[in-house]
């Protein structure tokens, strides 16, 4: 979405808060907290009213706000990268990896849907490096045998 778009959606979500909520927020990351205090209660029907409100349909208005909307509020996982390896390398568990990191930076909002495709990639890339060197020390060692079998014949 453009400038224009993001500015009526955050309206549409301010809006929402005062006809459902009766409360005001100056700032738009009040507003983005106070939605996730919410529960699946008060959340019902959410996504409808923003959603005329903002001129979108429901499941439109929920993956915008999810996907793009609410990650202005995040600080950004790709800095903490090289951070986020050591970790992978030290802990076995993705889980604990998160954690672990979360805990290390008590005063920072990560997404949890970007932290966990980063730790998962990460993971990944680690566990199929591992992979591949035992593939290629398995390759060898059957190529050695391959070669012993061959010479008995000849």
């Amino acid at each position: 979405m453009n400038a224009a778009k993001d500015l009526q959606f955050s309206n549409a979500i301010q809006q929402y808060i005062w006809d459902e909520h009766q409360t005001r927020f100056q700032q738009l990351s009040h507003c983005y907290h106070f939605l996730c205090t919410l529960n699946s209660k008060q959340r019902y029907g959410m996504w409808k009213k923003v959603g005329a409100y903002s001129q979108m349909d429901s499941k439109s208005c929920r993956e915008y706000f999810h996907n793009t909307w609410s990650s202005k509020f995040y600080e950004p996982v790709s800095s903490y990268r090289d951070e986020i390896k050591r970790l992978a390398s030290q802990l076995q568990d993705q889980q604990e990896v998160i954690s672990e990191f979360t805990k290390r930076h008590p005063e920072k909002n990560f997404g949890k849907h970007e932290l966990r495709v980063v730790v998962n990639t990460i993971c990944k890339r680690a566990s199929n490096g591992s992979i591949s060197n035992q593939n290629n020390s398995s390759e060898e060692h059957n190529s050695v045998v391959v070669f012993d079998f061959v010479d008995i014949f000849q």
